[in-house]
């Protein structure tokens, strides 16, 4: 199979780029509609009580916002802005109708919005100066606001804190509807994926070993390789890994009726169900992904684990033509434990099959790289497949468990091999 190979690959992939955008104007709008919210909920209740209200929005907005920071995933941060924008949108709609502005709710839903934007930043921002003047600004337009509110109360005779407080409440719902815009058509992915998680907490306890987010690079192509022992093995990855993936899945659920809008959707890479293929176009639709600038996954294996005995099978040739495609990809390898014997591995029967739904079931992922095969290595497809085969499982080391046995071609493989490049010279 003969596959074009280019050397300049885009710095951004444009899922990341879009979500990223939506969030500087998300932003933005938020910084200036903060200072606004804090006025009308101090003109909405009499002095001495307007301190009060005032001391409990700051008090919740700083105390949200910052508690985000320790939220682990840098890209489904941006759903937690998604969703504390959807709390204040109501808390608005609450307050236009029936006139009340407790300001411990509008600190809340504000420092969500704040506090999951900021720590999507933390990721994706590095080395950004223009973004980073722009998070300058809009934490600018939050320190002069809360000022000018703070005028309020110490000298109401402001002419800022004055205009601040002539601003009619029906302004912030056209504001926060326009937050809701920008953040429901720019963050739905992440938001969608933040929605999940209630569930895949409830089923698995899954953690990350071998490093931290910036491990992975936050832009750029990369490709990540994993052993393959259940159904749920992609959102495991999904779950650790700090930035949106682009996975394949076979036909069998890609072609679902709700799922295979969903997939189209996200970019997911749709992989025909046949034993025997004469082409392969998923590859050639993986190295177009990683042209773009996404984290592809991929299972060299294409096959789940079906014994006990046989923990790893061999890695396909897909995942040498793509390496031989984009050589300078960097490798991250993976292995995941806790997978084989879960609701939806193959362990005693059929996925689904006789067994027990999971219930906060153990899941290790331990992650290493980057890697980036050597020349010499990818030269030869079978020299590849052994290579990444021993990556992935030297992995498992980073979990205190013993790494397994080096793999290697065996004399036979090796003629072949050299005997096909025979025949090609």
């Amino acid at each position: 199979m003969s596959v074009c190979i280019t050397t300049r690959l885009p710095v951004e992939s444009p899922q990341s780029r879009w979500a990223r955008r939506a969030g500087l104007l998300l932003l933005v709008l938020t910084g200036a509609l903060v200072p606004a919210s804090a006025a009308v909920i101090v003109r909405s209740v009499p002095e001495p009580e307007d301190r009060a209200s005032f001391g409990w929005f700051v008090l919740a907005l700083v105390f949200s916002g910052v508690a985000v920071q320790a939220y682990w995933s840098a890209y489904r941060a941006w759903g937690i802005a998604v969703y504390g924008t959807v709390l204040y949108l109501a808390a608005v709609g609450h307050g236009s109708y029936w006139n009340e502005w407790p300001g411990w709710l509008h600190g809340v839903a504000l420092g969500l919005v704040l506090g999951g934007l900021v720590r999507a930043a933390r990721y994706y921002h590095r080395g950004s100066w223009p973004e980073l003047l722009l998070l300058a600004v809009a934490a600018g337009l939050l320190v002069s606001g809360l000022l000018s509110v703070g005028c309020v109360l110490v000298a109401p005779e402001s002419t800022g804190a004055l205009f601040l407080l002539r601003l009619p409440p029906f302004s912030l719902l056209i504001g926060v509807s326009l937050m809701m815009a920008i953040a429901v058509g720019g963050l739905f992915r992440p938001a969608l994926a933040l929605s999940c998680e209630p569930l895949v907490w409830l089923m698995y306890a899954i953690r990350w070993r071998g490093g931290d987010e910036r491990q992975v690079p936050a832009h750029g192509p990369c490709l990540v390789i994993a052993n393959h022992a259940c159904w749920m093995d992609p959102f495991f990855l999904e779950k650790v890994l700090p930035r949106p993936t682009t996975p394949m899945m076979t036909s069998r659920f890609y072609d679902l009726p709700v799922l295979r809008w969903l997939m189209r959707h996200f970019g997911v890479i749709r992989v025909p169900e046949q034993s025997i293929k004469k082409e392969a176009p998923e590859l050639q639709e993986a190295i177009a992904a990683l042209d773009r600038g996404e984290c592809v996954v991929i299972f060299p294996e294409g096959y789940l684990r079906r014994r006990e005995e046989c923990p790893l099978r061999r890695f396909g040739r897909g995942v040498w033509v793509i390496l031989q495609a984009r050589p300078t990809v960097p490798v991250f390898a993976c292995w995941i434990e806790g997978n084989w014997g879960s609701f939806t591995s193959f362990w005693q029967g059929p996925p689904t099959k006789n067994k027990r739904l999971d219930w906060r079931r153990p899941i290790a992922v331990a992650v290493t790289g980057p890697h980036l095969v050597p020349a010499a290595v990818l030269a030869d497809h079978w020299q590849t497949r052994y290579y990444l085969m021993n990556l992935v499982g030297a992995a498992r080391g980073l979990l205190g468990l013993a790494p397994l046995p080096p793999f290697q071609p065996s004399p036979t493989e090796s003629t072949v091999s050299q005997l096909a490049d025979d025949v090609e010279d």
